[in-house]
């Protein structure tokens, strides 16, 4: 009968293990470190193999044999544990082939030097059998090299088994117990060669690769531990649609999932520098360095199209004193945020119309209560002004309810019809509250513009010049080719005022509303006309500043030059500054 010792049995038992572990690691080869895993574990199987045969080898030469038929495994199964702890916790972008080849170069040329070492002597300056129990071992006088290999093992195995460690304590629940018992398999060995050579029991630690083996299967074949690794990486990293970015404690690319490749382009590469990155995005920039997200969206431009993102900013747990990086999110808002400004507009456009409302139905309100008396006391031309001013009221109103139905109706608001200047001026004239100023026509033309929108400018720009012209002013309605104007004796608006005349609620009456001239922007801009305002040069210069001259609002119907149309009723046509087609002043 064959008397086995105890430490064959229990490396075939290891070998095996490993083995069948190995083949249980390759059905999960494109899992994360499933490659690394069938690498460790057939080195694993390597290593427990040739332990076996150094065990039933009974001279010193077939231990030595055996002995250097388990280097090459001593060599792949450090770099294969930082493998596979490295791609376990989403950091397999590190793993280039020249990185994982210069991790096993010590150890490739221990493996070397172990097979020639009767040349050097570098390895082992002495060996001999020594009987244990009924069997031998080979004892060993170990050299500077394999000390030097040695020390550089144990740097990759606590490294491996650390970050496993720490993988463990920062992997979800559902996972840290399987991860657990991973770190636990793995570190086994490496705790138990401390043991044997702080003088503890003379055995040899790789029979506890036995133990790797069986917690790397239950993990695996249980868990699924490498279809989901404790960080969740393929589902929160590579399969959210929205762009992600890790960045490392030293401001270059840790990890990048597709979107956020899609998004940077070649620039968000592992490895580059964030401002390299993040060059064409200033904003995302920025929040990174501030370390804070934005309040609101930012504006960016992807693939030349404008879009809007929501931006986190989210630091990472600190390992120790160090901090370990940052993680931007990036989710795209433009369809909320095109929604949110849309219905900012919306609210926008119905204030103006309500003012509006409210401010023009007053011209002819304030006529019919001027002539109401009148009316009452028999006289025939006052009971038609009461009665215009009343109809005059109603179309106000039916024009408002029609911008508010069909919004972007723009100039079908009007019946279409050609109309003369001069009378819809002088029908404008009749239900605008003017008070004592006069108003003079000249020319006439034709248009077939909106005709309702041209009299509810009007209305707005002799009511605004009988406020603001002085007393008993003279108001001037011009036809011009392709437009009007509407200009006044008055003081006039000094040049550095025009800037601000359209905007809503600005005014220099007391008491004024600030919307007649705001609203002139908003219809015409509606409506595609361009207005703007300059300065007359027909002004009364005891009533204004010198060289003012009164005021004159040009509005155009084409794409005429504003400079052009206005050149034959403003003094300085370069000078004429016109309303923004959000119903500001700007430049002509």
């Amino acid at each position: 009968m064959i008397d086995i010792p105890l430490t064959a049995t229990l490396s075939a038992a290891a070998a095996v293990v490993a083995a069948v572990a190995a083949a249980v690691a390759f059905e999960f080869r494109d899992e994360p470190g499933g490659r690394a895993a069938i690498a460790f574990m057939a080195a694993t199987a390597w290593w427990s193999a040739g332990l076996f045969g150094e065990t039933l080898a009974a001279t010193e030469a077939g231990k030595l044999f055996w002995l250097n038929v388990q280097y090459p495994a001593t060599a792949v199964v450090p770099v294969a544990s930082v493998a596979f702890v490295a791609s376990y916790l989403g950091y397999d972008a590190w793993l280039t082939r020249r990185r994982i080849l210069a991790l096993a170069a010590p150890l490739v040329a221990l493996t070397l030097l172990s097979w020639t070492n009767d040349v050097h002597g570098l390895v082992r300056t002495g060996t001999e059998l020594v009987a244990y129990g009924e069997g031998t071992v080979l004892s060993r006088e170990l050299g500077p090299a394999w000390w030097a290999g040695w020390l550089y093992s144990q740097v990759l195995l606590v490294g491996a088994v650390g970050a496993l460690a720490y993988g463990v304590y920062d992997s979800a629940p559902a996972f840290r117990g399987f991860a657990a018992l991973l770190c636990l398999g793995g570190g086994a060995p490496w705790v138990a060669q401390f043991v044997v050579i702080g003088g503890g029991p003379a055995f040899r630690p790789e029979l506890l690769f036995v133990l790797t083996g069986l917690s790397f299967v239950v993990a695996v074949r249980r868990g699924r531990s490498l279809g989901v690794a404790p960080v969740a990486r393929r589902l929160t990293l590579e399969a959210i649609p929205d762009p992600i970015l890790v960045l490392d404690a030293g401001g270059r690319v840790a990890d990048a999932n597709p979107a956020a490749r899609a998004w940077l382009g070649d620039d968000a590469v592992v490895g580059a520098a964030v401002a390299d990155a993040l060059a064409d995005f200033p904003a995302i920039r920025g929040a990174y360095r501030r370390g804070a997200a934005p309040d609101e969206p930012l504006r960016i431009a992807v693939g030349g199209e404008t879009r809007f993102v929501s931006l986190s900013v989210v630091r990472l747990p600190a390992l120790g004193r160090r901090s370990q990086g940052t993680v931007l999110l990036l989710r795209d808002v433009t369809d909320s945020e095109r929604n949110r400004r849309d219905l900012e507009v919306a609210n926008d456009r119905l204030q103006t119309l309500t003012h509006a409302l409210a401010h023009d139905i007053k011209n002819p309100l304030a006529v019919a209560e001027g002539f109401t008396e009148l009316a009452g006391a028999g006289d025939e031309a006052a009971i038609d002004r009461v009665e215009t001013a009343h109809d005059r009221m109603f179309e106000i109103v039916d024009e408002t309810l029609a911008a508010v139905d069909h919004p972007d109706a723009g100039g079908a608001t009007g019946d279409g019809a050609s109309f003369s200047f001069a009378a819809v001026a002088e029908a404008a004239w009749r239900t605008a509250e003017t008070d004592d100023a006069t108003l003079r026509i000249e020319g006439d033309e034709t248009y077939d513009a909106d005709e309702t929108a041209v009299r509810s400018v009007l209305e707005n720009l002799f009511r605004n010049a009988a406020v603001h012209a002085g007393a008993e002013p003279n108001v001037t309605a011009v036809a011009l080719d392709g437009g009007f104007a509407v200009t006044d004796d008055g003081p006039g608006i000094p040049p550095a005022e025009r800037e601000r005349v359209f905007d809503r609620g600005y005014t220099t009456a007391d008491g004024g509303t600030g919307i007649g001239l705001a609203s002139v922007a908003t219809l015409a801009a509606a409506r595609g006309w361009t207005v703007g305002i300059g300065a007359a040069g027909t002004g009364d210069d005891d009533r204004g500043d010198e060289g003012v001259g009164g005021a004159a609002v040009v509005v155009s119907f084409g794409d005429r030059p504003l400079e052009s149309m206005a050149d034959p009723v403003v003094a300085d046509p370069d000078a004429v500054v016109a309303a923004s087609r959000d119903g500001r002043s700007g430049s002509a």
